[in-house]
């Protein structure tokens, strides 16, 4: 007889045992990658270890693509608010690969800013390309995320809420003429 037996209740000898049921609750990756997906058991730590070895290691050198990006997304908005859709779709890429990725490599700020563009794009449909406005100060505040990751949050977060408002007056704009 093993410990657990001695701590769990008899029932009675003419009692049938109550029905036991077991409720497997599924994971968030089985809900993402479908019931298929197969875990596996655990990860060595050494291995965890040298993932976020070189996660870090990448840091650096996603900064720097990250502000090569900034550059080539400065000169596609012109294009792309000039009817280009080829440009709108390469625009709307790199933004959206910032939007996952920022965060990963140690820009999370970066990746709010990104995410907000995105949304905005996905929201406002073609009319988000009638005008420049909002482009040009998710990329602005974007370099100065990259420029600066020390900045205080606040003012950091402040930057956001400005271009959620923005963004906000635009769509009402759009409503009112329809």
């Amino acid at each position: 007889m093993t410990d657990l037996d001695k701590k769990l209740p008899k029932a009675p000898r003419n009692e049938t045992p109550t029905d036991v049921r077991f409720v497997r609750v599924p994971s968030i990756v089985e809900r993402k990658l479908g019931a298929d997906y197969v875990a596996p058991m655990r990860l060595d730590p050494r291995v965890l270890d040298q993932m976020q070895t070189t996660i870090k290691g990448l840091e650096t050198r996603y900064g720097d693509a990250l502000r090569a990006q900034v550059q080539t997304l400065l000169a596609l908005v012109e294009p792309a608010c000039g009817g280009d859709t080829e440009v709108r779709g390469r625009l709307y890429a790199i933004v959206h690969d910032m939007r996952g990725l920022a965060g990963t490599f140690g820009h999370p700020m970066v990746g709010r800013f990104a995410n907000s563009l995105c949304n905005y794009i996905e929201s406002a449909g073609t009319t988000a390309w009638s005008d420049d406005t909002i482009f040009h100060f998710h990329l602005d505040a974007i370099r100065e995320a990259l420029e600066s990751p020390s900045a205080d949050p606040a003012i950091t977060l402040e930057t956001l809420n400005a271009l959620q408002k923005l963004i906000a007056a635009s769509a009402a704009e759009r409503r009112r003429l329809g």
